[in-house]
């Protein structure tokens, strides 16, 4: 079998940034600067097993429009298996700053607390002020819009109340610590949508969460660090008789339990020890089960964690050893029917003279243990008390680099291998494993006057599993080219690599690509 990938692509790239209204003044007018490009895929290949589309396209552009300091960004995309468009008025950000002052308007992102507002993306404003030691923020948003149910394209998964907070956190920064106060309060509009269906199974949430971080330096090289979060969640504002959950928390007896949210803790306490020459720091983080904040995406609760990392610099820091223990345990409430244990120890070494040479070697070994404790029956009884599985996972990456040359020609040779196993085990009989072994070796060369530069490489990887073996291996070449003072880059690669399984006929892979891309300078002109 032989299957043949080709690409062709043409692009213009960009870069904007935000403004800053130290500098803003109606005689810089009006600059603009975007790009677009196209990426053209062919595939032939002898498989009649698989089907792809022999030819398909995808265009992208976006400008960038800038009005005495104001950005106006404006991007599209069209390719014939899927389009979308996106206008600056439907999305739009704007980041003014007056020295101290830095205000966020349209589509933004802030993150005061891992525990309260997680960099969860929210349309509205919000306000950073850091004068001298302070950090005051605040914001105040849409987090989701409203998505009505449509019978037709039949959206039970995407249905959603609009979903509206805000924010603040204060922060003070003096030489030995940092002390940190943040607040969340996210809630759904009930009356934001007309109908739900059953199928969807959403229902209006309403969530606050408070934190406290003390960060306290001494004795030069010392520090202890504390925070203490609680979450007030009510999963659906419809019932009011959801009942406190204050299983497990730190301070669960001190509240009213006749209130309709649940209550969940989080702690996060951390001490260490940093020198010149080496440190050491003890990490310890506790969420209480169903732990919740609706100022993150995705939040992991029910678990405690316990971490000693240590870190050491030789060779006035050309050589660093830092390394990673930690436990994790789980089901702190015992209520669950599985136990999990969780044990992950690391290390890595690196080394660079600082020019020629860079070298790198990592270890981890990860091993889950689960317990499983079987259901009781009033008329059946287990033979086993328990069931036990363990997962081990580990893996070793090392890679080197020899830089040489002069400075109009740069030279750079590189190796890179890396090791995966994982065994799965029940009780002690070892019921699947897989092991992976990859390799690259690559030799570069690149002209500074003429501004071309060419590669050659040879890549391989192996797997092996319970169930099959596969190798995969061949050799690449690549080269670029640049024309009208860099500002046009051009480049040429292809690759070709067989693929071997055993009792099966061997295939191979050709890769091919063109692409180029043209850097726009920001116009400007004044209005």
């Amino acid at each position: 079998m032989l299957v043949l990938v080709s690409l062709l692509r043409c692009e213009a790239a960009i870069t904007s940034t935000s403004q800053n209204l130290d500098e803003f003044s109606f005689k810089k007018g009006f600059k603009a600067n975007g790009g677009l490009s196209l990426a053209n895929t062919f595939y032939a290949g002898s498989d009649s097993l698989v089907t792809r589309d022999p030819y398909a396209f995808y265009l992208n552009g976006n400008l960038n429009m800038n009005l005495w300091g104001i950005a106006m960004p404006f991007s599209f995309s069209f390719s014939n298996t899927q389009k979308s468009f996106t206008q600056p008025f439907n999305r739009f950000k704007l980041d003014p700053r007056y020295k101290w002052v830095h205000l966020l308007i349209g589509s933004n992102s802030m993150n005061f607390s891992p525990y309260t507002l997680a960099g969860h993306m929210f349309n509205g404003i919000g306000v950073e002020l850091t004068p001298e030691k302070w950090n005051i923020g605040a914001m105040y948003g849409r987090f989701n819009k409203a998505i009505e149910f449509d019978p037709k394209a039949q959206n039970y998964n995407t249905v959603a109340y609009k979903r509206i907070g805000y924010a603040a956190k204060v922060g003070y920064t003096p030489d030995f610590g940092e002390y940190v106060v943040s607040f969340f309060h996210g809630e759904d509009k009930e009356n934001s949508i007309s109908y739900v269906p059953a199928e969807s199974y959403i229902t209006p949430q309403k969530n606050t969460a408070v934190s406290v971080a003390v960060t306290q330096k001494f004795l030069k090289y010392f520090y202890v660090h504390g925070e203490y979060a609680f979450s007030l969640y009510n999963s659906n504002t419809f019932t009011e008789s959801a009942g406190l959950l204050t299983d497990k928390n730190t301070f669960a007896s001190a509240l009213n339990s006749k209130s309709p949210e649940k209550y969940t803790d989080a702690i996060n306490a951390s001490a260490g020890y940093q020198g010149d020459i080496w440190g050491l720091a003890f990490n310890f983080e506790r969420v209480a089960p169903n732990y919740t904040t609706l100022g993150g995406y995705y939040f992991n609760n029910d678990f405690e964690n316990f971490t000693l990392a240590p870190n050491v610099k030789l060779l006035k820091g050309k050589i660093n050893l830092t390394g990673n223990f930690g436990l994790q345990f789980n089901n702190l409430n015992g209520d669950m029917q599985s136990d999990t244990k969780r044990t992950v120890y690391s290390a890595n070494a690196s080394y660079s003279s600082g020019k020629a040479w860079n070298a790198s070697l990592g270890f981890s070994n990860f091993t889950t243990f689960t317990k499983v404790k079987p259901e009781s029956y009033p008329y059946l009884t287990d033979a086993l008390d328990s069931l036990n599985f363990y997962q081990v996972s580990k893996s070793i990456n090392g890679s080197t680099s020899y830089t040489f040359g002069s400075e109009e020609i740069s030279d750079v040779i590189s190796l890179s291998a890396s090791y995966q196993t994982a065994d799965m085990l029940n009780e002690s009989v070892k019921t699947s494993f897989s092991d992976f072994y990859s390799g690259n070796l690559s030799f570069s060369q690149q002209y500074k006057g003429p501004v071309i530069g060419w590669s050659a490489f040879v890549n391989g990887s192996r797997s092996v599993s319970s169930y099959t073996k596969t190798s995969y291996f061949g050799p690449g070449l690549a080269i670029n080219k640049g024309f009208i003072n860099g500002k046009l880059s051009t480049g040429l690669s292809c690759n070709y690599n067989w693929n071997k399984v055993p009792n099966r006929d061997s295939g191979s892979l050709m890769n091919t690509g063109l692409n180029a891309s043209y850097s726009i300078d920001a116009s400007n002109k004044k209005l």
